[in-house]
């Protein structure tokens, strides 16, 4: 699954790419705001039978990509989440996408990409993180 996000984490001295990095690295550097977006890119990667911790400990570079501008995300057949407002004017929401809302929150799906609220759980709780987890089906083709 590839994330278009608006930010991109501070990485340690020795690192080049934020996957040579651990998720407590990536913590300790950035802080609990990017604690709270790994937990969430690993909620959303993992399967409905997973814990989200292990993938978030074990596995999450195997399974997010994260991207940081829009000239960089490639076309291709993987989920893509966008990630926040920054991106609507590159990537607008398509007016024949699918709403998902729980409550005062929405996401929006159109073919394998889904437009989601910024990654902290004021704006994206875990209902709707559940309700994004059923509707990909787990599904990783």
């Amino acid at each position: 699954m590839q994330f278009l996000l608006p930010n991109s984490p501070q990485l340690p001295v020795a690192s080049n790419h934020y996957s040579d990095c651990s998720y407590e690295e990536i913590v300790n550097l950035n802080g609990n705001h990017w604690r709270k977006i790994l937990i969430i890119i690993a909620k959303l990667c993992s399967k409905q039978d997973e814990d989200w911790r292990i993938v978030r400990d074990q596995s999450i570079w195997r399974r997010a990509t994260l991207f940081f501008t829009v000239a960089d995300l490639p076309l291709c057949d993987e989920w893509q989440v966008i990630v926040g407002k920054t991106f609507y004017n590159d990537l607008p929401i398509p007016a024949t996408a699918r709403e998902i809302k729980v409550g005062q929150h929405q996401a929006f799906i159109e073919n394998k990409r889904i437009w989601t609220p910024y990654l902290d759980y004021r704006q994206f709780p875990n209902a709707l993180i559940d309700a994004l987890r059923e509707e990909l089906g787990r599904n990783y083709d």
